[in-house]
């Protein structure tokens, strides 16, 4: 190798160790600066050294980058334990280098002795061991998180009650179970199956929707109810299929105007069903991008006279001033108990005091209104009295809600005040309830507990989906009625659902706080 180029090889060398350490300098300042340990700064400095040693070309430079390296190992370890996958952003960088800096082309110029040139290069192999240790550990921590604890039993398929094979709700059931009973298809034979049909709605982006920044999504989970299946499109038309061939049977087009909406997609309808109502016994309902809730008869399609005006009802009745797109609903309605209940969509981010976030009950018959839970009032099931509206403003439950019919509790996940990312005016009720899980009477709207899940959010954490319902062993032989509640930081808060008390241990952590926006 020419001279020139060998020496190039250990000024980049040299040059990129420094950088390195002059990155863990000021980025651990800064880490220090807001309250952590200050430890990275020794380490940056340390390699800062070792840098400048190399572009020198001392073989010592070699030696002190080996002597920070071991001292991050050892801090590393001590902070997470052997966690590959949190171990790789503190090590693999610096290991990789460490390998770079033990290769025969950057040693040759460091030293003339062919003893300290080959002992130049041993640390290679602790570099190597290191990175194959980060993933090693990785792959156990993922093995550990995923322990099968007993097999599936074998008789199974005769345990699973086979008496109700559909799928009523966006998770199957009121519960959010998201489980089917049906066992046709299986572990064998799943690589089996093929297309047996495919159905195109045509419905696609209009002219004018093609903007920059508007979203049109399909989200649809499809409700089936004997052999049928009940799909909505981006611009909510609902459509009712044969389940076994795919033929449409039906087809449902609201007209109603989206050119307002940035945000396009149906996420599902709802399925109600009372036998005591003569006219639409079995109804789907679901909304419109202009805010209306519509009831439809399940067997043509058509909507059901005697449900509000015509088969509508105004969603923003009592909202006070909504412009265009700023209200509107992308999840389905859950329906339990004669009561269809529903939140909606906030157009986030674009002022303070935007629509209300209420949610609401309507008789699944009559389309009236029954409840309505403003947090903005005490008590929060309070009617309004004439002239009056809902708070403007608050917190909103625009994703799917579950429910226990057994204890009429109806489980709202909530998002935030508008707007998501600025928090210093927010109202005490804006501050107890965004981002958490709210049990409401399904009767009355009467609130039973909230849970939050996030303090003070101003990084958008709302909860977006139900939680789903399941009973816990509780040692003694008995069970507990528990949920478990996702979030967009992917934890798991795992409650009683009578009381909203967890049942888990739940570690409350302080964060810096910064007070330097107005406010």
């Amino acid at each position: 190798m020419p001279q020139t180029t060998s020496r190039l090889w250990a000024v980049l060398t040299g040059s990129l160790v420094a950088l390195v350490g002059l990155a863990y300098s000021v980025l651990g300042g800064w880490l220090a600066y807001v309250g952590g340990p200050a430890v990275f700064i020794l380490f940056g400095v340390g390699f800062l050294l070792s840098g400048v040693l190399l572009l020198r070309r001392r073989l010592s430079g070699v030696w002190l980058y080996l002597l920070v390296f071991l001292g991050c190992v050892g801090w590393s370890i001590w902070e997470v334990g052997l966690d590959g996958w949190q171990l790789m952003p503190r090590l693999l960088v610096v290991a990789v280098l460490g390998v770079w800096i033990s290769m025969p082309w950057v040693i040759r110029q460091l030293t003339l002795t062919p003893t300290a040139r080959r002992s130049g290069m041993a640390p290679g192999l602790l570099y190597v061991l290191t990175i194959a240790g980060i993933f090693v550990t990785g792959w156990h921590i993922s093995d550990t998180r995923f322990i099968q604890h007993q097999q599936f039993p074998a008789n199974a398929a005769a345990q699973m009650p086979q008496r109700d094979p559909d799928w009523k709700y966006y998770g199957r059931t009121a519960d959010g179970q998201r489980f089917s009973p049906l066992m046709q298809i299986t572990p064998q034979n799943v690589s089996q199956l093929k297309q047996a049909w495919r159905f195109d709605s045509g419905d696609v982006k209009r002219e004018g929707e093609d903007k920059a920044g508007r979203e049109f999504n399909l989200e649809v989970t499809p409700v089936k109810v004997g052999n049928v299946l009940y799909i909505c499109t981006p611009h909510r038309q609902v459509i009712a299929l044969n389940a076994t061939s795919g033929k449409p049977l039906w087809k449902f087009d609201p007209q109603s105007d989206t050119s307002a909406n940035e945000y396009l997609a149906c996420r599902g309808v709802a399925w109600s069903e009372d036998a005591t109502d003569s006219v639409c016994p079995q109804k789907i309902i679901t909304t419109t991008a202009d805010a209306r809730l519509v009831a439809l008869n399940a067997e043509t399609g058509k909507p059901c006279n005697s449900f509000g005006q015509q088969g509508f009802v105004s969603l923003t009745d009592h909202l006070g001033e909504v412009p265009p797109g700023f209200h509107f609903i992308t999840s389905q309605p859950l329906v339990m108990d004669g009561r269809i209940v529903l939140g909606g969509w906030i157009y986030d981010n674009q002022s303070t005091g935007e629509p209300s976030g209420v949610v609401r009950a309507y008789d699944t018959q009559s389309g009236k209104l029954v409840w309505a839970w403003d947090m903005g009032r005490n008590p929060a099931n309070a009617p309004l009295k004439p002239g009056e509206e809902y708070t403007r403003g608050t917190p909103n439950g625009w994703g799917t809600y579950t429910a226990d019919p057994q204890l009429g509790l109806v489980y709202i996940p909530i998002g935030n005040a508008t707007p998501d990312y600025y928090g210093a005016q927010r109202r005490p009720f804006d501050e107890t309830y965004s981002s958490a899980l709210v049990a409401l009477d399904i009767r009355t709207g009467e609130e039973r507990w909230h849970y939050q899940t996030v303090h003070h959010d101003v990084w958008d954490y709302d909860v977006p989906i139900g939680p789903t319902l399941f009973d816990l062993p509780d040692g003694n032989g008995g069970m507990t009625p528990a949920l478990v509640q996702t979030t967009k930081m992917g934890q798991l808060f795992v409650l009683d659902r009578r009381t909203g008390k967890p049942l888990t241990n739940v570690n409350e952590k302080p964060v810096p706080v910064t007070p330097s926006l107005p406010g």
